[in-house]
């Protein structure tokens, strides 16, 4: 039996759009790509894995993001944030101290920095990193209850209760919760 070309094509393209197979897909991101020329196309790439949970490849990107433009505090940002998501606490650090040395006003920076040092037990770090978040965002009702927290883990219970004080007024809640710790402290 002998068909024309032209039949074969088109049941070739008729097979292939039933079936998906001639849908364009997106090409997935392999960190080896050398496309990834710039600082940006770097940073976009991190944002990209950071966002579907590849946080080792997000890393390697943001890394070569901050390489190729080491002024950029956003990128120290990003970058210290995913280190911090695979359980790199020290170089998460580094890294958003750079990010707040090149841009002081990055409340974002401040919150991560204080909550890496938060797990990583620098508690004193910790609460200088709260100190300057309620800075830029006096309002922010999980840093105050955070430093109160750190307060009492530095066993600094006035001041735990100061920021359960202050914490009253923003968000009842969450204040109760940081009464029941400073109440639990003072047991031990």
């Amino acid at each position: 039996m002998k068909y024309r070309a032209g039949t074969c094509i088109a049941l070739l393209l008729f097979t292939g759009m039933a079936t998906g197979a001639l849908i364009p897909t997106p090409p997935t991101i392999h960190i080896e790509q050398e496309e990834y020329l710039e600082a940006d196309d770097w940073f976009q790439a991190g944002v990209e894995l950071n966002s579907e949970g590849n946080y080792r490849e997000a890393t390697e990107a943001f890394a070569r993001s901050v390489a190729l433009a080491p002024s950029n505090a956003l990128a120290w940002l990003n970058l210290g944030t995913s280190q911090a998501l695979i359980g790199d606490y020290q170089r998460a650090i580094d890294s958003l101290k750079n990010s707040l040395l090149l841009d002081n006003t990055l409340a974002l920076a401040y919150s991560n920095l204080a909550e890496v040092c938060f797990r990583a037990d620098r508690y004193q770090e910790a609460a200088e990193a709260y100190s300057s978040l309620l800075k830029l965002w006096p309002g922010n009702a999980n840093a105050l209850y955070k430093l109160g927290l750190t307060h009492l883990l530095l066993n600094e219970t006035e001041k735990a209760q100061g920021e359960y004080l202050t914490l009253k007024i923003v968000d009842p809640e969450l204040a109760e919760k940081l009464h029941h710790a400073i109440i639990q402290g003072a047991g031990n």
